[in-house]
């Protein structure tokens, strides 16, 4: 303990704010971690959790009575002369009309797991790694691992799912936003840090800050040493991001996007593809049964291939066998092998594949989307940059900076030569091509 700094008398406060700041430098002059006062008030027999000493000291409020007592006998001094102080300050603050306002509660706002979620072991182990710094994230950074992927391919559950396997590790609780990335109206960061404040205890609209610049501030001290894990859904760019991002060590952060996050310096990329053909087969019977794919597995295998083993994709056709109990497995699959009609058929209720694609689809700049309408019109898997060069009537050096950029929105896969004089080919997923050939044959028409 320092004691070249003097001891912070509470008498010199005269509102909640003064006090506050009192129990600020406080705890400067203790120089005790939150976790360690934690564990000097248990050995008084006194609660205080680090969650919430992170939280009072970040605001001005004035603290609850056992809250103080907790935590100046945790900074080794008598509580007596801080509790009187506090119980002045609180008597004047009532005859003015002011509220003390209640200890904020732990937010829980992850969205429900997936009962039958399948698959994807690598990608949540390197996600554990990365959000708890098993891959050497250096002390004190936060660590951010972001989640990419084309429509479809179940970001959002397997990040929901991760997160709610850590929910032990970071006991401080959850904060989740849908930043509605592929949408005409992607979420605002003040519209988020305003969401994200409230659940961190922020009292009454009076204490909202003006600016994004001093909301994003006040977020980085209430979020500060606490074990709070962050999840960013289905963000647009680095630039939606960075307001939201906290600045001290103790919480993570777990992000999804379409994109490749590549200019914010994630601790941890995870791009995400298609399921195995294991795997599409047993999300398939999670869904519609064992018994029923157990007596149909050609038809099954069948299914997987033509949903592109997209795990949207198949369980759209999940749930359209599932609520078709007479059909067979069979039945789906001819519906299936018709191109024409292939995605028609994957839509049931408010699951659609059609309509995530052409989310992406309006995502892209103009000269983006015509290049993907004219790959739709290519009937090989696999081309070089040689042959959308001629499609597209550019050179080859612009052809590839248009085919990375859809690659970069994960709506065409790269795939290295096996050698550097082996130039790379693409491969666009069964699903986009579909996608892509109806929109240039829309515009064929019009």
């Amino acid at each position: 303990m320092s004691h070249a700094n003097a001891v912070p008398s509470p008498e010199t406060a005269r509102t909640p704010e003064e006090f506050v700041r009192l129990l600020r430098r406080l705890r400067a002059w203790s120089e005790l971690t939150y976790r360690e006062l934690e564990i000097r008030a248990q050995r008084h027999g006194l609660h205080l959790a680090r969650s919430t000493t992170a939280a009072v000291l970040g605001r001005g409020a004035l603290p609850r009575a056992g809250f103080v007592h907790a935590y100046v006998a945790a900074c080794g001094l008598t509580p007596e002369p801080w509790l009187g102080a506090r119980k002045r300050i609180a008597a004047a603050s009532e005859t003015q009309g002011a509220e003390v306002p209640a200890v904020p509660v732990v937010p829980a706002q992850l969205p429900c797991d997936l009962a039958d979620f399948t698959g994807r072991e690598a990608h949540l182990t390197a996600i554990e790694q990365g959000l708890t710094g098993g891959n050497g994230t250096a002390h004190g950074v936060v660590p951010v691992v972001a989640v990419s992927g084309r429509a479809g391919a179940g970001k959002t559950s397997l990040a929901v799912h991760a997160a709610h396997a850590l929910t032990e590790r970071f006991t401080d609780g959850a904060l989740f936003v849908d930043l509605r990335g592929a949408s005409s109206a992607p979420a605002g960061p003040r519209e988020v840090l305003v969401r994200f404040l409230r659940a961190l205890g922020l009292p009454g609209p009076a204490a909202v800050p003006d600016s994004v610049e001093e909301l994003a501030t006040l977020y980085r001290t209430l979020s500060a040493h606490r074990d709070i894990l962050v999840v960013l859904d289905n963000a647009a760019s680095e630039r939606q991001i960075r307001p939201l991002l906290p600045g001290v060590g103790g919480p993570a952060v777990l992000v999804t996007s379409r994109h490749r996050l590549t200019s914010m310096g994630p601790s941890r990329s995870v791009e995400l593809g298609p399921l195995s053909p294991d795997q599409g087969v047993e999300l398939l019977a999670r869904i519609v049964g064992a018994d029923r794919v157990a007596a149909e597995p050609e038809a099954a295998a069948g299914i997987v291939r033509l949903c592109g083993r997209c795990p949207l994709a198949l369980r759209v056709a999940g749930a359209r066998l599932a609520s078709r109990r007479q059909w067979p497995l069979d039945r789906l699959a001819d519906l299936l092998r018709d191109e024409r009609c292939r995605l028609d058929e994957l839509a049931i209720g408010d699951l659609a594949v059609r309509e995530r694609l052409e989310q992406e689809y309006a995502a892209l700049p103009g000269e983006a989307r015509r290049t993907l309408r004219l790959l739709g019109l290519l009937e090989a898997p696999h081309f070089p940059a040689g042959a959308a060069a001629a499609l597209l009537d550019c050179p080859v050096g612009l052809a590839e900076t248009r085919l990375e950029a859809l690659v970069d929105a994960s709506l065409l896969t790269a795939v290295p030569g096996e050698d550097t004089a082996v130039p790379a080919t693409y491969r666009m997923p069964d699903l986009v091509r579909l996608y892509a050939r109806e929109r240039a044959d829309e515009e064929a028409r019009a």
